[in-house]
């Protein structure tokens, strides 16, 4: 069942920063990008949002020619997720006689080919002094500095309010702002759960950060090849607007913030999808999730699987081991299914699996209809431990919302 909306309030608290998301009203956005090449290593300032809270500047770097041939040591050009600052990077925000040191930058996304090699970081910084209108970006990496100047002004992309909701099973969804920047409509959602959230919908893949080197060309191309590569098992948010057009999500931008503020709180996860080509007369529209994961992490099962096919129980939920097909020496690939649920949310399947080794876990893989793969090593005996249970709120879950 939908959720009407409520009233929207008279004014906006809060705009839009494109590539980065819904700030309070009061952010500074930068005027124009700008860049900055050392040693090969090309530095470009992508977007920056200057709230009352924090200062948040998105950076992306990029290397031409070889990717091995990047500088030895870097942290700046490699695919992880580790945080450069607690590896050798320093940056810091010049502001007059203020400076800022940054306290995170986390990378958001990472490409390579034969010709570039890329990374995406969002880089942090307390909040920049009352009426600055300009810092200076300083990053630093063994005796080398990447220096740009930033010109700020403010917001021009406002947001309106929305107050829409729908709860099902004790999962809260809200639409909470929506915004227009050029041909696309973007929605802020925020999602709340007694437990961690694992998965709202499944967009098409590589839908995230976007490179300077994609053409939009190169992007609906891509997505293209995604959703035939995934088939069914893509199951984006849509909205539905009140000409009879759906429209699939294009991207999301996430604030990677933690979801749980404090233990004993309900877990929130907050993030923006952005929607193309909707037609201007089109004043409203409904949004659709289609599930929502949620995390059990108490429960575990030790199994043996040279006794497949086996009916185990994790957390009082039953899956089926349908076989365990051994694909490189003390490496199985197994899969399995879930039983039905008596109650929801429903049961998908054990959260991870742990083989030979302690420290990495197999995490599952879609397989056909509602199974489920898992690859790890395995020891002699093969010896693996479940983990945990992925919970599904099945959808649709409708909101009715108003188009700006």
């Amino acid at each position: 069942m939908a959720v009407k909306v409520a009233e929207r309030a008279v004014a906006s608290s809060q705009v839009f920063v494109p590539t980065i998301g819904f700030r309070p009203a009061m952010t500074r956005t930068l005027v124009e990008g700008g860049e900055v090449t050392e040693d090969g290593t090309r530095l470009i300032v992508r977007a920056v949002a200057a709230a009352p809270d924090k200062t948040e500047v998105l950076v992306e770097w990029e290397r031409t020619g070889n990717p091995a041939a990047c500088a030895p040591g870097s942290h700046l050009l490699v695919h992880t997720t580790t945080a450069p600052l607690e590896k050798g990077v320093s940056a810091e925000l010049v502001s007059g006689a203020t400076t800022l040191k940054a306290f995170a930058m986390a990378q958001r996304g990472f490409h390579m080919s034969f010709q570039t090699i890329g990374a995406v970081h969002t880089v942090t910084f307390p909040p920049l002094p009352n009426g600055a209108d300009g810092a200076e970006l300083v990053v630093s990496e063994n005796n080398r500095d990447w220096r740009v100047p930033l010109l700020l002004r403010s917001a021009r992309v406002t947001a309106a309010p929305l107050a829409a909701t729908v709860e099902r099973d004790g999962t809260v969804v809200r639409a909470t702002a929506i915004a227009r920047d050029e041909d696309d409509v973007i929605i802020q959602l925020e999602v709340e759960a007694s437990r961690q959230i694992r998965q709202v919908g499944m967009p098409l893949r590589g839908g995230g950060v976007r490179f300077s080197v994609d053409s939009e060309e190169i992007r609906r191309a891509r997505r293209a090849s995604m959703r035939e590569v995934m088939g069914g098992r893509a199951r984006p948010i849509t909205l539905e607007d009140d000409r009879g057009a759906r429209h699939e999500e294009i991207r999301r931008l996430f604030d990677f913030e933690g979801q749980q503020a404090a233990p004993g709180q309900p877990f929130i996860n907050r993030f923006a999808v952005v929607f193309e080509g909707l037609v201007t007369t089109a004043k409203s529209a409904t949004l659709v999730v289609p599930f929502v994961d949620i995390s059990d992490p108490g429960g575990s099962v030790t199994a043996d699987l040279r006794q497949v096919p086996l009916e185990l129980e994790v957390g009082a939920h039953l899956f089926h081991v349908q076989s365990a097909e051994l694909i490189a020496t003390d490496r199985r690939r197994v899969i399995v299914e879930a039983k039905p649920s008596p109650r929801p949310p429903r049961f998908r399947h054990p959260a991870r699996m742990q083989g030979a080794d302690p420290t990495e876990y197999s995490w599952p893989n879609g397989g056909p209809g509602e199974q489920v793969v898992f690859d790890a090593g395995v020891g002699d005996p093969p010896i693996v431990t479940f983990k945990g249970a992925v919970l599904r709120v099945d959808g649709p879950l409708r909101l009715e919302i108003p188009l700006v």
